[in-house]
């Protein structure tokens, strides 16, 4: 995937050395990181309208001198145009801009290509994290049956897609990185996740079936071909698979926060409510903290709570 950061509005004014440095640090995170094309886009975006605002604020060219030379004050000004930007920059924006600065400057001072640490004496963004919205069992049913009535073996690729990401708690990027060699004849699965980790998931009874199905109906492709192709026998893109979904979901009457990544989080959540301890959910999905897996428990929780209200004796009486 190669990605070109393109200047916002032809206003980013900067020199060639820094375009290229640019495009190098965008290139290093596809290499580390399996992350969403749009994911890199927004990267892109980050940086472009730093460089607008630096661009502006210096009256400049902006090179690899002036980049070497800002201040605390400099980037706590470029933070006040997010703020002041509440409408095109919310905070979640405004933390993942403040991320991707910094991302871009722990480059260049690794590679030692510029030496600048004047941006990591900001104060880190604290954004509450919005709760995963699980997916009710009945609902995900539903979708896959639709998923699976094309006429032709899309809705046999459909189906084990979403079987597949409900069943392992994959993300889309990495269920569609998977080539045919990676399920054939396999009960588990190893996944190169964030950061090159890797891990080995089960596949239960539903999700082989499928898989074997799906290998079936396109058998004569080479083991190393991709396991989900698009019509024109290319790797099936996210995209794709976020317009069947919202075709489905409004087919169903469903809320727009029903999502493929949805069905990640709905496999999360429903194995907690099983009684899946936190450091086994972890490990299935691949999150490098505890904490970022800890975000399920308050799902469950107030799943509990309520039934708890419900349930308990004390309700009869009140």
């Amino acid at each position: 995937m190669s990605i070109t950061i393109k200047t916002i509005n032809n206003s980013a004014n900067i020199s060639g050395n820094v375009q290229k440095y640019a495009n190098q640090w965008i290139d290093s995170l596809i290499g580390e990181q399996l992350l969403s094309e749009n994911t890199y886009k927004a990267y892109s975006i980050d940086l472009n309208y730093f460089f607008t605002f630096i661009s502006e604020h210096k009256g400049k060219t902006i090179s690899t001198k002036i980049i070497e030379e800002l201040n605390i004050k400099d980037f706590r000004s470029w933070l006040a145009s997010l703020e002041k930007n509440k409408n095109k920059f919310s905070p979640n924006t405004q933390a993942r801009a403040k991320a991707s600065i910094r991302s871009f400057f722990k480059y260049l001072n690794k590679n030692q290509i510029i030496k600048n640490t004047s941006i990591f004496n900001l104060q880190q963004s604290k954004v509450k994290k919005m709760l995963p919205k699980p997916i009710p069992f009945k609902d995900i049913m539903n979708i896959i049956k639709i998923a699976g009535e094309k006429k032709d073996w899309t809705g046999t690729r459909d189906k084990t897609l979403l079987i597949l990401i409900y069943s392992t708690g994959l993300r889309i990027s990495e269920a569609l990185q998977l080539n045919r060699i990676d399920v054939q004849n396999k009960n588990n699965i190893r996944i190169l996740g964030k950061g090159g980790k890797v891990r080995e998931i089960p596949l239960i009874k539903s999700a082989i079936i499928a898989i074997e199905e799906l290998l079936e109906i396109n058998k004569d492709l080479s083991p190393k071909e991709p396991l989900f192709i698009a019509n024109k026998g290319k790797r099936l893109g996210a995209r794709q698979v976020q317009k069947t979904v919202e075709e489905i979901r409004v087919m169903l009457s469903l809320p727009s926060t029903v999502t493929p990544h949805a069905l990640r989080h709905s496999f999360a959540t429903h194995l907690l409510d099983k009684g899946v301890n936190l450091r086994t959910l972890q490990e299935l999905l691949g999150h490098a903290s505890l904490s970022t897996t800890q975000g399920y428990t308050s799902v469950s929780i107030d799943k509990l709570n309520k039934a708890h209200g419900l349930a308990h004796p004390r309700s009869s009486y009140e």
